[in-house]
């Protein structure tokens, strides 16, 4: 545990606090978490270093709905997230030519950006994939409104056709 948390605040550069830990399990046939940025859910301001590490409890493949992410998308800023299958990033907002899949085994971890867009499909194999989602953020953080974040990430999307 302390070498993660001091691999997260030499990127973070400054002292964390885990804002949240998620167990994620996918059963067979488990539907897709749709393209999105976690910087989205939460209601931050857009500056705050928000770092998300995926922990593999179960060997994550493409058939399993593995992770999939755009390499350097976190760069590219906030995206405009709707209320369809999920608050999710427009499908035809996601550069398909960039898209990559993260397979995973046991007890592997990605860090990465709260900006960076990423998903899981589907799980089209018999067994369970499980995981582990932790967020990080400065210790110092403070919250804004959600109408803040909203001005960053989007609406409810009543007139978006994803």
């Amino acid at each position: 545990y302390r070498p993660l948390l001091q691999a997260v605040e030499r990127i973070v550069g400054a002292p964390v606090r885990l804002l949240q830990d998620m167990a994620m399990i996918k059963p067979p046939g488990g539907r897709e978490k749709p393209w999105h940025q976690d910087h989205a859910y939460f209601n931050l301001p857009l500056d705050t270093r928000v770092l998300a590490a995926w922990v593999a409890l179960s060997d994550a493949s493409v058939e399993n709905g593995c992770m999939h992410v755009i390499p350097g998308g976190h760069r590219e800023g906030p995206r405009v997230h709707f209320m369809r299958r999920d608050w999710q990033i427009c499908d035809a907002d996601v550069a398909r030519e960039r898209r990559l899949a993260v397979p995973m085994m046991v007890g592997d971890i990605i860090l990465f950006d709260g900006k960076l867009p990423h998903g899981t499909p589907t799980n089209r194999t018999e067994q369970q994939r499980w995981a582990l989602q932790l967020h990080y953020i400065p210790r110092d953080a403070k919250e804004v409104d959600e109408a803040r974040r909203r001005e960053h990430f989007g609406s409810e999307g009543k007139d978006a056709t994803c």
